[in-house]
Formats: C-alpha cells, sequence, structure tokens
C-alpha cells in the first residue's frame, strides 16, 4: 500500500518486474481508516504511513502487525519471510567462516548489500559437536555464556540478540543451575542501517561462548568474523507527470 498514484506505482511496478498487485491509496484515505498516518513525517512525504506488515492466514484474517515508528525504517523481503512469517527462508548470502577450537562458528546477512533505512538480519549458526554444550545465561558467577559483540559503526542500529530456548542442565554434585546449547544453535540480530552514501561498511562481531562436556569444561573460545556490506546504489523514485 502507498500513497503513489497509479501511474507511479505501474511505471514503479514494470521496472522492477514486481508481479503482486500494490494498493494504490491517493489521498491516503485508507492509511487514515487503518490508522496508520505518520503525522511526523516530513511536509515533502505528507500522507506517508507508517513502514509495516499486515500477516494475514489463508482465509484473510490479520493474524499479527509488525509496524515500526519512523518511515525510514523496513524490512528486507527475507526478513519478512524468515522473520514475520516463520518460513526459514534459506539465504542466497554466501556466509563468513571461522573455527573456534572444535566448533565451527559462521555468520551472514540476509540481503548481500544494505540500503539507507533497511533493517537487516544476521544470522550466527555455531555447530556444537556431540558430548559438547556451550553455556546459555543467566549463568553463576565464572562461566562464560554464549555472547555475540557488534563493534559500534556510527549510524548503525544494533538489536536484540534473538537466541533460541535454552535447556536446564545440572553438573553432578554441583549446586548451582545451568542453561545450555547443543547441536545447531542458530542466534538472530536486527541491524538497521541508517547510512547513504557511506560506501562498503566492515561489520565485525565477535562470537564468545564456552564450550563444556558432562564433567569437564574448555577454556572460554571466541571467533572474529568480518561481514563486508556493499551499499546499494540508490534507486530513483518514479516521478509522476504534472
Amino acid at each position: 500500500m502507498s500513497y503513489d498514484s497509479v501511474e507511479v506505482l505501474s511505471g514503479f511496478a514494470a521496472k522492477y518486474a514486481i508481479e503482486y498487485p500494490l494498493l494504490s491509496d491517493e489521498g491516503s484515505a485508507v492509511i487514515r481508516a487503518l490508522g496508520l498516518l505518520n503525522e511526523q513525517a516530513a511536509e515533502q512525504v505528507a500522507g506517508i504511513p507508517h513502514p509495516g506488515t499486515f500477516v494475514l492466514d489463508g482465509d484473510g484474517t490479520v493474524r499479527s502487525k509488525h509496524f515500526y515508528e519512523s518511515y525510514r525504517e523496513r524490512d528486507t523481503g527475507a526478513g519478512v519471510l524468515d522473520h514475520l512469517l516463520g518460513l526459514d527462508h534459506a539465504s542466497d548470502v554466501a556466509p563468513v567462516q571461522a573455527n573456534a577450537g572444535s566448533i565451527e562458528v559462521r555468520a551472514w546477512l540476509d540481503k548481500p548489500t544494505y540500503s539507507w533505512g533497511q533493517r537487516l538480519w544476521l544470522t550466527v549458526e555455531l555447530d556444537v559437536p556431540d558430548g559438547l554444550h556451550v553455556y546459555g545465561s543467566p549463568i553463576p558467577e565464572g562461566y562464560y555464556p554464549l555472547a555475540i559483540d557488534i563493534e559500534p559503526v556510527d549510524r548503525i542500529i544494533v538489536g536484540d540478540m534473538q537466541l533460541p530456548e535454552a535447556q536446564p542442565f545440572r553438573v553432578e554434585g554441583l549446586d548451582e543451575a545451568f542453561v545450555v546449547y547443543e547441536g545447531r544453535v542458530r542466534v538472530t540480530v536486527p541491524i538497521t542501517f541508517m547510512l547513504v552514501d557511506a560506501g562498503a561498511v566492515e561489520l565485525k562481531l565477535r562470537v564468545s561462548f564456552q564450550a563444556c562436556t558432562a564433567t569437564d569444561c574448555l577454556m572460554p573460545e571466541s571467533a572474529l568474523l568480518v561481514l563486508d556490506v556493499p551499499e546499494e546504489p540508490l534507486v530513483e523514485r518514479p516521478k509522476p507527470k504534472v
């Protein structure tokens, strides 16, 4: 749904081979009726909605809504498939890989390039060999939980890390309670790029953890991964004829 005219949307759809229907809400009547009007938007984009997505089931019933405050922030198509629809969309971006001890770590974004205001999802996977586990949080003092630290970059917003559910674990002879991850562990982090004309960005992340068996703990390990993220060329918006 857009406040652009049918003519503008038709040109946009033809240029980018968009095959699904686009709703022209010229005058923003539907946007207002749904309570989506962005009243803080600048005058040159007056009538624009808050960006977001309605998730409908097969009967057309709205099951969830995902919207952002600023019109500058938007999901990628892959992000919608993975995180709003839960379809586990296979990314076509080659992962960056590293080994830390016996554990293989890899990371990738759901899109090979970034655009201004776009929210990309960083995925980090660990393959934990059979017989080992890595600690989660909360954890007793003196142990090291799985952590992902992303080096700050100006005007890049890193969201909250989303972890799978950890399993309870007890060490025989200890009163302390632990939670652990086993097998393939997948962590996702939303990252919003508020950059324009900045060129390629180097995204550095350190994945830290402590692996243990049922009886012995190994020394804490970490892996440094670097993702080179090019900037997508700015797309010129089709302008309506006067």
